[in-house]
């Protein structure tokens, strides 16, 4: 099994389910925005959300299935034609960070390539898939349409860590990923605050907003 990515639930979702799904996602895709801030160096990834309310019948399925009731982030993924995330690790679905995340596929076509832990991940529409981003992940969607996936992230509960990966491989992981972290963050402050003495005190901010966030458990920094 990939501990970066694993099928979760198969079929969650019927074929007539995801069918539907898919139509209510398009009928939504002109309210989409960047997953990136305006302007920010990401900007112009041709990758998009839109923010899904709990209380519809199918986040209530998938909340259900996952034993939680307040997910950190609901919402449709749109990675357009022609868009591709460079490999990558992140903090905000790590399960080191007590967070994960899941993916169910709606819309996808033969040109999407997405690689988690060095393998090719194939996804089929209605299944449940958890991804732990704090492995190397990366996607391209080089076919003609938007690869649409239902994204939701939640707080690791019991039911939930049942079925993560263990054992010394995953504590190697663990160690290995937040010695990379501090190296990269260490490295980034030195680098960019010679160029632009600001920058220092921007992630001092950050990392202030995120001790509080997952520590004190005020409001997810934006």
């Amino acid at each position: 099994m990939n501990p970066g990515a694993f099928l979760y639930k198969e079929k969650l979702f019927t074929e007539d389910e995801i069918l539907k799904i898919a139509s209510f996602a398009k009928e939504l895709e002109s309210s989409k925005r960047s997953v990136h801030s305006a302007g920010g160096t990401y900007s112009d990834l041709k990758w998009f959300q839109v923010d899904l309310r709990k209380d519809l019948e199918f986040c209530k399925t998938i909340l259900s299935e996952l034993l939680t009731s307040d997910p950190e982030l609901l919402v449709f993924y749109y990675l357009d034609p022609g868009a591709a995330l460079h490999p990558h690790r992140d903090l905000t679905g790590a399960s080191m960070n007590n967070r994960i995340r899941f993916h169910v596929p709606v819309i996808t076509n033969p040109g999407v390539e997405f690689v988690v832990n060095g393998e090719k991940i194939k996804m089929s529409p209605g299944d449940l898939w958890c991804l732990d981003t704090s492995y190397v992940h990366s996607v391209r969607n080089d076919g003609g349409e938007s690869r649409v996936h239902i994204i939701v992230e939640c707080n690791i509960n019991d039911a939930i860590k049942k079925r993560l990966p263990g054992g010394y491989k995953s504590k190697f992981h663990s160690f290995h990923y937040a010695l990379i972290l501090g190296v990269s963050f260490i490295k980034a402050i030195f680098i960019n605050s010679i160029k632009n003495p600001k920058y220092f005190f921007e992630q001092m901010g950050m990392v202030y907003k995120f001790i509080k966030w997952r520590v004190f458990k005020s409001e997810k920094p934006k």
